[in-house]
């Protein structure tokens, strides 16, 4: 039993290391991601540009109805989708709409 307690154990701590590295890239693309877009947009006003971030990010909350720490994931997510490797793989496709879920349903037109 004691074998069986550690290996659970091991398999839970790096299930939440596994979850805690893709939170962590996630938000760093949406963080990218959302820096280009307010540099595009000439929002910046000093090189590491958090008020232009910010500004960004509360627009796109305004627009979708979603908190700006929300923005930056559904934009990291959006990032992460569009890579090219992510394209030839099936098993991808389940795990971005997973990601996907806190963003809510797409708007369609």
């Amino acid at each position: 039993m004691r074998t069986f307690a550690k290996i659970a154990a091991i398999v839970l701590a790096l299930a939440l290391l596994a979850a805690f590295a893709v939170g962590y890239w996630t938000m760093s693309l949406g963080h990218d991601a959302l820096r280009d877009i307010a540099t595009q947009a000439n929002l910046c006003k000093t090189g590491d540009c958090p008020e232009g971030i910010d500004e960004a990010s509360a627009f796109l909350g305004e627009e979708f109805g979603l908190s700006p720490r929300l923005v930056q994931w559904c934009v990291g997510v959006d990032t992460l989708a569009e890579t090219p490797r992510g394209e030839r793989t099936t098993g991808r496709t389940w795990w971005v709409e997973l990601l996907y879920k806190p963003c809510g349903a797409p708007l369609t037109e």
